[in-house]
């Protein structure tokens, strides 16, 4: 879920969604183009913590086939 008061996902939040997407964190740095410490950093929590932007979350939910309004569909 999204923070409404910051506008961004959770740690929590990301690593769930990455999980139920069935990506390893090397696999979502690479989709994502970030370096893998990078991306472990969008999944820490505390003052290391950097987040997703929404779009990027939204896209990651889409992957993990979690988003409530929308689902991705093949061509």
């Amino acid at each position: 879920m999204i923070n409404s008061r910051t506008g961004k996902p959770s740690p929590k939040d990301v690593r769930s969604a990455r999980i139920a997407s069935g990506m390893t964190q090397s696999q979502a740095a690479e989709r994502f183009s970030y370096a893998l410490v990078s991306w472990q950093q969008k999944e820490a929590e505390g003052k290391t913590n950097r987040s997703l932007s929404a779009g990027e979350y939204e896209l990651l939910l889409l992957l993990a086939g979690t988003h409530p309004d929308y689902e991705l569909k093949t061509k």
